[in-house]
C-alpha cells in the first residue's frame, strides 16, 4: 500500500518524509493553493516496497516512556513539555538577529553557532519562492548568510522533509530545522536509515500549535486589499515581536498585518485535519525545541523564547555556541508550561488520547 491512501484518507501531515526517503523516487510533492503540498506516487516507478508508509508519521507514534526515539540518559519527562534535559528563556546576541527572528532569533542564533563552532556542515531550513513567496519550500543552507534568509516563522504547509534526500546523496553533518510533524518524519526515517542516522547530528523543533493551508494567507492577503497572485515578498513574523505579516505587491503596494490580526482571524478556518489530531506542539522528538514566550513579563521585549534541551546531543550544542551566540536564562518547568497556556488549552482534548 502507497502513501497514497494516507492522502485520501485526509490524515496526510504535508511534512515530506514520504518523498525524501523513496528508494525509487516515485513519490512527488505537489503544491496548490487549496491543498497544500501534498504527495503522489508514479505507478511505473513505484515497486509497493512500503518505505514511504513506514515513516509516515500520519498514523501515529510511539509517546510511551520507553520510546525508541528517546534518549536514555535524558533524567526529566513530564506531561505536554515531553523529555527534557535543560529549561531556558533565550535570544540572540545579536540585536540584529534577534529583532529580525520571530521570537528573538533563537533557531538563528543556534544554527549560526552550530556553522561557526564546525558542528554542521549544512543546516536544511524553510524559505519561501523568491518569485512566488506563497509558496514555502525546504533550502539547505550552507551558510550563515542563507540561515539568516530563511529566519522568521512560516505560516504555511511546507515539506521540509524532502530535503532528506540531499543528507542522503551528499555527505556532510546536516542540522534539519522543523515543526513536530517534521521531526516526528525524521525519527521515523532514521529508524529505518543508519546513515540519516549519522548525518542529521541535530533535530531542532519549533513548537507548533496547528499549521495553516497556504490559502489563509492568500486570504490575509486579499483583506488587506491585496492581490496574492501579485506579491513578490511576504513575511509572516518581525520586526520585533510579535511582529507581523509584510506583504508587497508587484506595484510596489505594501501592507503590514499586526500578528494577532490575522494569525487569530484567518488561520483556524484553514487547518489541515490531521493537525487538529496531533498531540505533539513541543516538538517532543527534536535535540532542541524553541517557541514564543508567551508571558507578560516579555510583553515589551524584542522577542523571548522558551527552550527546551532534550536530547545529550542538544545539551552539547547550547553549552558549546550559548556564551557566544545566545543569551539564556534557566526557566522552571511551570514557567515554559504557563508560556504555552493557549497552546495546551487547543491541544489538551488531543494529548489525554496519549
Amino acid at each position: 500500500m502507497s502513501i497514497e491512501s494516507v492522502v485520501a484518507s485526509g490524515l496526510c501531515m504535508q511534512c515530506g518524509t514520504c518523498a525524501g526517503i523513496c528508494p525509487q523516487e516515485a513519490v512527488t510533492m505537489n503544491w496548490t493553493l487549496r491543498g497544500g503540498t501534498l504527495p503522489s506516487v508514479d505507478a511505473r516507478r513505484c515497486t509497493k516496497c512500503g518505505a514511504c508508509r513506514e515513516v509516515c508519521p500520519a498514523a501515529g507514534l510511539d509517546l510511551s516512556l520507553h520510546a525508541w526515539w528517546r534518549d536514555p540518559a535524558t533524567p526529566n519527562t513530564q506531561d505536554f513539555l515531553g523529555p527534557w534535559r535543560q529549561l531556558y528563556f533565550g535570544w540572540a546576541n545579536d540585536p540584529a538577529v534577534r529583532q529580525a527572528g520571530a521570537s528573538g532569533g533563537l533557531a538563528t542564533a543556534l544554527l549560526h553557532g552550530a556553522f561557526t563552532e564546525g558542528i554542521i556542515d549544512a543546516a536544511i531550513c524553510t524559505h519561501l519562492q523568491p518569485h512566488r513567496p506563497l509558496v514555502a519550500e525546504p533550502l539547505v543552507t550552507r551558510t550563515t548568510q542563507e540561515v539568516s534568509d530563511c529566519r522568521g516563522s512560516k505560516y504555511t504547509m511546507v515539506a521540509v522533509n524532502t530535503a532528506l534526500r540531499t543528507a542522503a546523496d551528499q555527505p556532510g553533518r546536516y542540522a534539519l530545522v522543523g515543526l513536530p510533524c517534521h521531526m516526528q518524519g525524521l525519527r521515523l526515517a532514521q529508524r529505518r536509515s543508519p546513515l540519516l542516522r549519522q548525518r542529521i547530528v541535530l533535530a531542532l523543533g519549533i513548537f507548533c500549535g496547528w499549521s495553516c493551508l497556504p490559502q489563509a494567507t492568500a486570504v490575509a492577503a486579499r483583506r488587506a486589499g491585496m492581490d496574492p497572485g501579485a506579491l513578490t515578498s511576504l513575511t509572516y513574523r518581525g520586526p520585533g515581536w510579535p511582529g507581523g505579516m509584510d506583504l508587497v505587491g508587484r506595484d510596489g503596494t505594501r501592507r503590514f498585518l499586526p500578528y494577532p490580526d490575522y494569525f487569530d482571524r484567518f488561520t483556524n478556518a484553514y487547518t489541515p485535519p490531521r493537525c487538529t489530531l496531533c498531540p505533539d506542539a513541543l516538538a517532543e522528538m527534536a535535540d532542541v525545541s524553541v517557541g514564543d514566550a508567551w508571558l507578560e513579563r516579555f510583553a515589551d521585549s524584542a522577542g523571548v523564547s522558551d527552550v527546551i534541551v532534550r536530547t545529550e546531543r542538544g545539551q552539547r550544542l547550547v553549552e558549546r555556541v550559548a556564551p557566544a551566540h545566545l543569551c539564556l536564562t534557566e526557566a522552571l518547568p511551570q514557567e515554559i508550561l504557563d508560556s504555552q497556556r493557549e497552546t495546551f488549552r487547543l491541544k489538551r482534548s488531543v494529548f489525554r488520547g496519549r
